[in-house]
């Protein structure tokens, strides 16, 4: 499950998740993770790829954003058309000043509302249009029962397979004809729901949130076709170098914990579960006292409140409790390899990260864009890319979820060429752990990501995106406008510092997919 845990949706500080899609976050559509086609991408000699044709095979919708949080941030064209700022080489080298952008506070109410629901809102009355996000905490994948894995991700693809008086294909008419998006996903830890319309039909947006969560039918012709569907898309990705790598990690360094389970492990469990099973599951899981809510639109608080506790007044008061530890890694220090009959290989590192409320957070956020960010400049994009042309892209990011935090970092390269990476990558990580870095790479990456930061500010599902972000992390409303301060006041003590301490060669591991060539000899390389 490498992609609801290694890649997050939510974690990311440069971009928000990306909830303003008509179609729902579909696991059962395309390929399988959403993330091995960056890797099929890199495959390709012809670079001028078109975009809308790469992102129509990814599972989630947004396919740009995903392309930002998912591996190396490859498209870093299209990352620098997003978030508008001066990303090429030269930008590291021009002798100018930083511009200090300071984006305008945005207004976040924090609520409560008579049902004790908790939730943030921004009231913005010149877009008409609501977007609202409920996070059912402690919801996702890693509590599906033992011989059930892939409950969850089957429960959010009935959701909006019909609801009260409406079948399937009566229920996506009435969204069409309501204007109103919806967007059900899950990853290891939550289950979201988010829907989006004008200002004339909030009511009836309340009204379909109602039905989905209190009268989801659960048709048995539904039920056999999503069924279908998802062991199609599993069944697929059992031949994906990505998905062989991501169960690899995932039962490598998460072993006998619910993050570590495999694709074969959810296919069983899809074939097992019943109607009564998904019905069980929302009775248990989406409860009152796991939700957190984000909105923004042209709604006042009072208004909110009160549709909140109409809509929500007969789910569950309380969850059952989630019986899922925190867990550290497993760090081998190694080089796992696992053969695949492809012409490259597929490439992931990773080490101890660093959790979301260190106080050397984002002391660490840069250090590592400085080793590893995949927009153009970063140390493994110049030594490994630029130098050497030994890859289209290479990207290494922190990762955090509700249990657990780690660096993780992904490549893929020509066969012959896959000592040599994994040399490079070594020798990088020696080098600034030895020598630390410049003011040029603080200053550069630092007014890069405080530059992008207000961007996030230019819609409601924006907006959304971010407060979802920073509430799942659980930080105060007002964060909003204090991050690229706590940014800007990372100094280059901090930095060299921390990667004295950070930065862990020794515990720096890798899994290869494919027929790897020349790789060094470590502590016992596993084949």
């Amino acid at each position: 499950m490498i992609l609801q845990l290694a890649f997050p949706s939510y974690q990311s500080e440069e971009a928000a998740r990306e909830v303003d899609t008509y179609e729902r976050l579909n696991k059962r559509n395309g390929i399988r993770r959403g993330y091995f086609f960056l890797f099929q991408l890199l495959s390709r000699k012809n670079r001028d790829f078109k975009v809308p044709t790469i992102l129509s095979h990814s599972r989630s919708p947004g396919g740009l954003r995903k392309l930002i949080h998912f591996g190396y941030k490859l498209s870093a064209l299209s990352l620098t058309l997003i978030i508008g700022t001066p990303l090429m080489t030269e930008s590291l080298h021009a002798e100018q000043k930083p511009v200090v952008v300071t984006p305008s506070p945005v207004k976040v109410i924090d609520y409560q509302t008579g049902l004790g629901l908790t939730g943030w809102h921004v009231e913005t009355q010149d877009i008409p249009v609501l977007t609202i996000s409920l996070c059912f905490r402690n919801a996702g994948d890693k509590n599906d029962p033992e011989g059930l894995a892939g409950l969850t991700e089957f429960m959010c693809g009935m959701l909006d397979e019909g609801a009260g008086p409406y079948n399937s294909g009566n229920f996506k008419a009435l969204l069409l004809e309501k204007n109103i998006r919806l967007a059900i996903s899950q990853n290891s830890d939550s289950v979201f729901i988010t829907l989006r319309s004008t200002k004339d039909n909030i009511k009836d947006l309340f009204d379909i949130l109602t039905m989905i969560l209190m009268t989801p039918r659960f048709d048995e012709d539904a039920v056999a076709r999503v069924r279908e569907q998802i062991l199609t898309s599993l069944n697929q990705s059992l031949h994906s170098e990505g998905q062989v790598a991501s169960d690899t990690f995932n039962q490598q360094a998460f072993k006998n914990h619910p993050y570590g389970r495999s694709t074969k492990l959810e296919i069983e469990g899809i074939k097992k579960i019943k109607r009564e099973d998904i019905q069980k599951y929302l009775k248990e899981r989406l409860a009152r006292d796991q939700i957190k809510i984000t909105s923004a639109g042209d709604l006042s608080i009072n208004e909110l409140k009160n549709y909140l506790d109409i809509a929500l007044k007969d789910l569950p008061e309380k969850a059952v409790a989630s019986k899922v530890k925190d867990i550290e890694p497993v760090y081998t220090g190694d080089i796992t390899v696992v053969p695949m009959d492809i012409p490259q290989s597929l490439i992931l590192f990773y080490q101890p990260g660093i959790k979301r409320h260190d106080k050397d957070f984002y002391a660490a956020y840069v250090l590592n864009k400085i080793l590893g960010d995949g927009g153009f400049k970063s140390r493994l994009w110049d030594e490994v890319r630029e130098n050497r042309g030994l890859a289209y892209g290479i990207d290494s990011d922190l990762r955090w979820v509700q249990h657990t935090e780690y660096m993780l970092g992904s490549t893929a390269t020509a066969n012959a060429n896959a000592g040599q990476v994994v040399e490079i990558i070594r020798e990088q990580w020696r080098k600034i752990k030895e020598n630390g870095v410049t003011h040029k790479e603080k200053d550069f990456v630092i007014e890069r990501l405080t530059g992008a930061f207000p961007l996030g500010f230019s819609s409601t599902p924006h907006i959304v995106g971010l407060l979802n972000n920073y509430q799942q992390d659980d930080l105060e409303a007002n964060f909003i406008n204090k991050r690229n301060e706590m940014m800007r006041s990372v100094t280059l003590d901090d930095l060299n510092r921390l990667a004295k301490n950070l930065i862990q060669p020794d515990k720096l591991s890798f899994i290869i997919v494919g027929k790897p060539e020349g790789l060094p000899q470590s502590k016992g390389s596993k084949r």
